[in-house]
């Protein structure tokens, strides 16, 4: 029989061909559960709107948190595709944020970032703005009928008492502005009359008034305010609308005189005071009517006689009966 440390010195020049069966192996493997982190959600742009205009070059950015389940540890504001403004802190409710300097005139881009542990983020939308801090230019350029070249950037245009006149009633003035600007006109006087319209695209605008205006001297201001809410006032000038010209009318004396017209076989010609009594508004026609409404009564007067006369010399015409 072969000794134990013989036995083993065989086995390790000859290995064995065969394997042991093990019956019932004890298994050393155990569950691993591993959870992967998900992204904050989305925050949400307030403002500046998308698309909007403002007057501000330090604007004030306003969005809410993301409110999912996945916690956010600090937010980012990027703006024009750059880093702006980091670790701004996390809320439950609105959060507004600031840019570190002020913002030049034009087109800008802005997005919130969500960082949230584990590394992970979320970015929200991206929106455009733009920065508009000029205040519109107001030329005008016609008041009423008359031809004007009145300017906010020249002020001299506009002298003091400054005064236009006319007979319209509904006075158009005209000129340009900003486009889409909002043109309010306003006529004070005893009365106020206020105008609005909006600039069109060519930078013009017209206005003029819906009723008659009751002549007077009126003050004309003029105010133009930009989608961005710049606003300029023009220097007020006055617009006179004349009274128009009373007519001219013509009094006869009373009692009115007798005239008379030698008479005619047939009848005599009516006398002027039964003329006037006839025809009461007569005296009151004016002076330039007066003569034209005389011969006319006078024509048909005539008229009438030659009628009367030619039925006066109408032959008789016999009447015959039949045998």
């Amino acid at each position: 029989m072969l000794k134990l440390p013989a036995l083993l010195l065989i086995l390790s020049l000859f290995p064995p061909s065969f394997v042991f069966a093990v019956t019932n192996p004890t298994s050393n493997s155990a569950a691993v559960t591993a959870t992967v982190p998900g992204e904050p959600d989305t925050p949400t742009l307030i403002s500046p709107a998308n698309n909007s205009t403002i007057s501000s070059t330090a604007p004030t950015f306003i969005f809410n948190p993301s409110l999912g389940a996945v916690y956010v540890d600090h937010y980012q504001l990027w703006l024009d595709g750059n880093l702006n403004t980091n670790n701004i802190g996390s809320s439950t409710i609105t959060i507004t944020a600031n840019a570190l300097t002020a913002l030049t005139e034009g087109r800008h881009t802005w997005m919130i970032k969500a960082l949230g542990e584990y590394g992970t983020s979320r970015n929200s939308a991206t929106w455009i703005f733009t920065i508009d801090t000029t205040a519109p230019l107001i030329l005008i350029n016609q008041v009423a009928e008359h031809a004007a070249s009145l300017s906010s950037l020249d002020l001299t245009t506009i002298p003091a008492g400054l005064t236009f006149s006319t007979n319209q009633r509904q006075p158009i003035i005209s000129g340009q502005s900003e486009a889409n600007a909002q043109i309010t006109l306003i006529f004070s006087a005893k009365t106020t009359t206020t105008l609005t319209t909006t600039a069109l695209a060519d930078n013009t605008f017209s206005l003029k008034p819906g009723h008659n205006l009751d002549p007077d001297e009126y003050s004309v201001t003029i105010i133009s305010t930009d989608p961005s809410g710049n606003t300029t006032t023009l220097p007020s000038f006055n617009l006179t609308i004349l009274a128009p010209a009373p007519l001219l009318t013509i009094s006869l004396p009373a009692p009115l005189p007798a005239i008379t017209i030698p008479e005619l076989p047939f009848g005599p010609m009516p006398k002027l005071p039964e003329l006037l009594t006839a025809w009461p508004w007569l005296p009151a026609c004016p002076i330039s009517i007066l003569p034209w409404i005389i011969i006319l009564i006078l024509i048909l007067y005539i008229l009438y006689l030659r009628y009367r006369l030619k039925r006066q010399k109408r032959p008789l015409t016999p009447i015959t009966k039949p045998l």
